[in-house]
């Protein structure tokens, strides 16, 4: 039952209750060490308090001469003075008759007992009374006996009551005390959290917009609140993004179907019998049927690059190699082009990519290059060698990209001129693609461009090992 209600508690409750546990665990086992500690102490006081008495009564008795036991009796009125209260001192001859014994608030009869080789501590119970008793053997000229002291333990019984009564009260006050600071900590790391969830269901009622206001404190949760802005803005942004490739994508597709109905329906008023209008509305039907086709290959394009898996053996490709097949495939697609090809005279190092993963990077990056290289129609590719990495360059010399551009054409659906890449037949997914791909082989692409002057794209491959 306890640990059901312990698991029904809010967060708050149970870091309440463990960190005040904590706090009094803690002082209770100090508190308890600290009692025993001092008790030990003054058991000890009281032990070197009789061990000094006895010192001083052998060192009186030593120094009478010719000492019988008849001087031993009168030295009551030493004993006496030397006695403190609540204690008897009593002096025995060897065979445990008493010879002289005083008492101070110590009613204690102790029976006779024979005399003891060495010095003696023992604690008693006496009369339901605590007692320390030390014996002492006596040996001065032809004189033996023992020295008994016999100390009722009150002074010691007050002082460590009064001390455990004390440290309870403390106890309890400090149990009030751990309460409060248990619940201050838990306020403390939990109001971040309840922030944390208060923005959350803002966000679900409200929207995107709403951030957390982070604390200057740069503690783990501080970082969990930032870490959580950034994810907000990034899904924003990402929101953004999409919702504008909707209507950039729904206006594309909604004028080549318009074109498209608008023939269809021309052919069919009139047009089957006219061979001008005929040819010229296949013509358009074709044109516009191309740019869907386009823009649901780039689609499907990037679906297919989320969802790339690197093989688990990756086979060693020839870079160089591959970029020649893929550059000669394009001179066939493209004769207007000029595509040129540089690379170093020694050979260059196998990279560690899926031969057909560096094929499908080669085609978007040149194609990205033709599509806007139409007033200097020439596009240089080189490789070379770089640290770990296979670096291959692609270079064309068309309209180029504003700087204030070049952070956001790795997002998706984002296109620098959209007038200009709907002429293209571009959705702006190209480049994502191609980063998505690069990535999952722990490689890097990076560009660099000018407007006016073109633009510079690098593939960093690693090398296969």
């Amino acid at each position: 039952m306890k640990r059901e209600a312990i698991r029904r508690l809010s967060l708050k409750g149970k870091l309440t209750v463990l960190s005040a546990g904590a706090i009094f665990i803690t002082y209770f086992v100090f508190t308890f060490l600290q009692y025993h500690m001092v008790k030990q102490w003054l058991l000890k006081e009281e032990e070197k308090t009789m061990e000094q008495t006895v010192a001083e009564i052998e060192t009186y008795y030593a120094e009478k001469r010719n000492l019988s036991w008849e001087g031993i009796r009168r030295s009551r009125a030493f004993l006496e003075k030397l006695n403190e209260r609540y204690q008897l001192i009593r002096v025995t001859d060897e065979k445990g008759n008493v010879i002289v014994s005083v008492s101070n608030g110590a009613a204690v009869s102790l029976s006779p007992s024979e005399m003891p080789d060495k010095r003696k501590m023992d604690e008693h119970f006496i009369n339901n009374e605590r007692f320390l008793l030390l014996r002492q053997p006596l040996h001065i000229g032809n004189l033996h006996g023992t020295i008994e002291i016999a100390r009722r333990l009150a002074r010691f019984q007050q002082v460590t009551n009064t001390l455990f009564l004390i440290m309870t009260a403390i106890g309890f006050l400090a149990m009030a005390a751990s309460a409060v600071a248990g619940r201050f900590v838990a306020q403390s790391f939990v109001r971040p959290l309840q922030t944390l969830a208060k923005t959350m269901a803002d966000i679900q009622n409200n929207g995107l917009k709403r951030r957390i206001d982070v604390p200057p404190a740069r503690d783990e949760i501080a970082e969990l609140m930032v870490m959580f802005n950034g994810m907000m803005d990034e899904i924003e942004r990402s929101f953004a993004m999409q919702r504008q490739f909707v209507e950039d994508a729904s206006h594309e597709l909604r004028t080549p179907l318009a074109i498209l109905q608008g023939h269809l329906s021309l052919l069919q008023r009139w047009g089957k019998h006219n061979p001008e209008i005929l040819e010229e509305s296949l013509e358009a039907a074709v044109k516009e049927a191309e740019r869907l086709k386009r823009l649901v290959l780039e689609l499907l394009d990037l679906s297919r690059a989320e969802a790339i898996t690197v093989p688990d053996e990756v086979a060693p490709m020839d870079a160089a190699a591959a970029v020649g097949q893929v550059v000669k495939n394009f001179r066939v697609l493209h004769p207007d082009f000029q595509f040129l090809i540089d690379q170093p005279d020694k050979p260059i190092a196998r990279a560690a990519m899926a031969k057909y993963h560096f094929e499908q990077l080669l085609f978007i990056l040149l194609d990205n290059a033709v599509k806007y290289s139409q007033r200097v129609k020439q596009i240089a590719i080189s490789l070379r060698e770089e640290g770990p990495f296979v670096i291959v360059s692609i270079r064309d010399y068309g309209i180029g990209i504003p700087k204030e551009e070049l952070k956001n054409v790795f997002l998706r659906f984002y296109r620098v001129d959209k007038a200009r890449s709907r002429e293209q037949g571009g959705a702006g997914l190209g480049l994502s693609i191609a980063k998505e791909i690069i990535d999952k082989y722990g490689g890097q692409i990076a560009l660099e461009s000018e407007v006016g002057k073109g633009t510079t794209v690098e593939l960093a491959i690693p090398k296969a090992e």
